[in-house]
């Protein structure tokens, strides 16, 4: 691809007292092989040294100063500031490869059918010492929404999105403190194929800030609560397309609640919600068939053993047998 042709990419990095690691994200992106791209670094209001980090640039890239909203409301001040074509977030405590831009617009290219792509990446310590790898999976759209409730394993600092695609479906949703991405990426999925560039293109940092017990809580809290609700709103239609026309046979709503409960205590560990809809099932669907009614009935009978002993017993025991219930725990 000629200079003359390459796709404006801007690069927006949303910071709050991010004087630890800023100017190494900054470095990263000014460091990228590809010639034809923009940063926008928005300061979220921060108390620290950090505006004073992002002016010592000059013109290498736009700060924008604005009060302290959220990740996704500095997403989305940079996002109506952004000129590009294609859309990329930089975490500011994340680095970019020094290839990373050039080879997800090669592979979007190359692949049009796709309208955003992310990557595999690494994990590193506060130094930038590698800790392990991660290599992400990739399913077609409907499967996809299906894994992404079961594990949000979208990196958003591995993300390019053509900025068409966020005009469509909307801007990141600022009543989110934690999941702004996970809901985001849903609301993509849900009308673009998304791909994913088998290449280690960004490493994600590890450090102490992260793992607060008020922080986890509140994420958990707020991870549960999103989930639920775009499962209420979107409904079985929409996750589970291939059965729409039999919705009016109560054993596929009793079972979507099933696989909704499966989900959120396999794979998210929220008990509480799976007993919930496991209860729904069994309202919908009272036959002892109902794999939901055994799930419920051993369940509150269970005092001394810890609930996940429970729900790993109970899986293999009385299994849903929904033809789409496929991906790993």
């Amino acid at each position: 691809m000629s200079q003359n042709s390459l796709p404006l990419v801007t690069v927006i990095i949303p910071v709050y007292n991010g004087t630890n690691y800023l100017r190494e994200a900054i470095d990263c992106v000014l460091s990228q092989t590809y010639a034809n791209y923009e940063l926008i670094v928005v300061d979220d209001g921060s108390s620290d040294q950090t505006w004073a980090i992002i002016e010592s640039f000059g013109s290498k890239l736009r700060g924008i100063h604005k009060e302290n909203g959220g990740v996704a409301s500095a997403l989305n001040c940079g996002i109506r500031h952004a000129r590009g074509a294609y859309i990329a977030w930089l975490s500011h405590d994340d680095l970019f490869l020094p290839e990373k831009l050039e080879h997800q617009i090669n592979f979007l290219t190359k692949f049009n059918q796709y309208r955003a792509c992310y990557t595999d990446y690494y994990i590193m310590d506060t130094k930038g010492n590698p800790l392990r790898e991660v290599e992400t999976p990739w399913y077609p759209r409907e499967k996809a929404i299906r894994n992404l409730f079961g594990n949000m394993y979208i990196n958003g600092s591995t993300m390019l999105i053509e900025r068409t695609c966020i005009d469509q479906v909307g801007f990141f949703s600022e009543e989110l403190k934690y999941t702004q991405d996970a809901e985001m990426w849903l609301r993509l999925i849900r009308q673009y194929d998304v791909g994913r560039l088998p290449e280690k293109l960004v490493k994600q940092r590890t450090h102490p800030g992260q793992g607060s017990v008020s922080l986890r809580t509140a994420q958990r809290e707020e991870t549960k609560n999103l989930f639920e609700k775009i499962f209420r709103e979107w409904g079985s239609a929409l996750i589970f397309p291939e059965f729409s026309n039999s919705l009016d046979d109560l054993r596929l709503v009793a079972r979507g609640h099933t696989w909704f409960g499966d989900t959120m205590a396999f794979h998210r560990g929220f008990y509480d919600l799976a007993d919930k809809h496991y209860l729904e099932s069994r309202n919908v669907w009272p036959s002892w068939r109902n794999p939901a009614r055994w799930k419920l009935f051993f369940g509150s009978r269970i005092v001394f053993s810890p609930k996940r002993l429970y729900y790993h017993f109970a899986r293999r025991i009385f299994k849903s047998k929904f033809p789409l219930i496929k991906f790993k725990a």
